[in-house]
């Protein structure tokens, strides 16, 4: 029976047969990079536009952070197809969420300055040692992020902006119209 098998799997007319199916699924997925290029996004948030590149790089770096946290376990609920699905809607909504603050707090007119940025940068605690800033630390923890210092600079600057609006609406006092 084995022989057989054999035989039939160096048949032309199968390579054949398997050669277009190859092809068939290599131009399928090509082209849906190729003619959807105007739909090439996660999520529109307004006018604003959710890459699917920013959202897998955001699912990736979730899953990396729950790999870390939970070790071994992840392997059990990253191979549940349904909670996999269930963390990639998640990350697109916080992907959402953090869209609409940034929009809300544009159209406020915050902002942080680089000089904030940069201040933020030398008192986060992962990147000292000895309690001071030691750039070798930063540009590895980046490294391992997979971001470089401007990406990171400016998702720090889009977290500040928003922790930014969301103190303001905290310290301010709702009042009941009596």
């Amino acid at each position: 029976m084995m022989d057989s098998l054999r035989t039939a799997a160096n048949s032309l007319v199968l390579k054949i047969i398997f050669g277009i199916i190859i092809v068939s699924f290599i131009l399928t997925g090509v082209s849906g990079y190729l003619i959807g290029g105007g739909n090439n996004y996660a999520a529109k948030v307004n006018d604003q536009e959710i890459s699917r590149g920013q959202f897998e790089n955001a699912f990736n770096s979730e899953r990396n952070r729950m790999q870390q946290q939970l070790g071994d376990q992840y392997s059990e609920l990253a191979a549940n197809e349904g909670y996999m699905k269930t963390l990639r809607q998640q990350v697109l909504n916080r992907l959402i969420d953090e869209a609409l603050l940034d929009q809300y707090a544009r159209e406020l007119k915050l902002g942080i300055s680089d000089e904030q940025v940069k201040q933020a940068i030398f008192a986060t605690p992962a990147f000292q040692v000895d309690g001071k800033f030691d750039n070798s630390r930063y540009n590895g923890i980046l490294n391992q992020m997979g971001m470089t210092a401007d990406q990171y600079a400016q998702a720090l600057r889009n977290q500040l902006t928003t922790q930014q609006l969301i103190n303001g609406v905290a310290r301010y006092r709702f009042y009941a119209e009596r």
